[in-house]
């Protein structure tokens, strides 16, 4: 990348410096990621962008790069309920960071977190979901909804699940199609 096309990147012209640049455009995209549910496709594009915007910002800064590690996240449990708090709670952890964070590279790390505790989660209940009927991709079902559910059917086989359970993980193996 050369100065020209960091510049561009950053759109310097609308801001006083590369720093005000970085840190509004990284609070945008960061804003983005946070008032979403985790659609892998989405945020590898979001993910994508942080990075080009990073390594402008390095380059326009004279900043040096440094090495962030973000712990990977595991999904365990005995049963439905146990796994899905297990879940939250590691999405809770990475979207805190994501939010607390100003550096693209941490929250492009996070991103990548986030998707493998998804990941992680559906390894739980691959099946073909191709015979249940899918919610709207974008839309998440209430995370309390789903965690009363669990409760319910706790000790439940994935085959004798509601079908409202079986939708949502369908939607989750749909949005994970691209990184499997």
């Amino acid at each position: 990348m050369d100065q020209k096309k960091a510049e561009l990147l950053l759109q310097l012209k609308n801001y006083r410096d590369c720093h005000e640049a970085y840190e509004s455009i990284v609070f945008e995209i960061k804003s983005m990621l946070l008032n979403q549910g985790v659609i892998p496709k989405v945020m590898r594009k979001r993910q994508e962008r942080l990075l080009l915007i990073h390594e402008a910002y390095l380059l326009l800064s004279a900043q040096k790069e440094t090495t962030i590690n973000i712990e990977a996240p595991v999904v365990k449990g005995t049963n439905w309920e146990s796994m899905f708090l297990e879940y939250e709670k590691n999405k809770s952890k990475l979207k805190r960071q994501i939010a607390l964070s100003n550096d693209a590279k941490l929250i492009s790390i996070a991103i990548d977190r986030l998707i493998l505790n998804q990941l992680n989660w559906s390894a739980y209940f691959d099946f073909d979901y191709s015979q249940v009927e899918l919610p709207t991709l974008g839309k998440e079902m209430d995370s309390m909804q789903l965690l009363k559910l669990f409760k319910e059917h706790k000790d439940t086989l994935l085959e004798k699940l509601p079908k409202s359970i079986k939708s949502e993980f369908g939607r989750i193996l749909k949005n994970l199609e691209a990184e499997k």
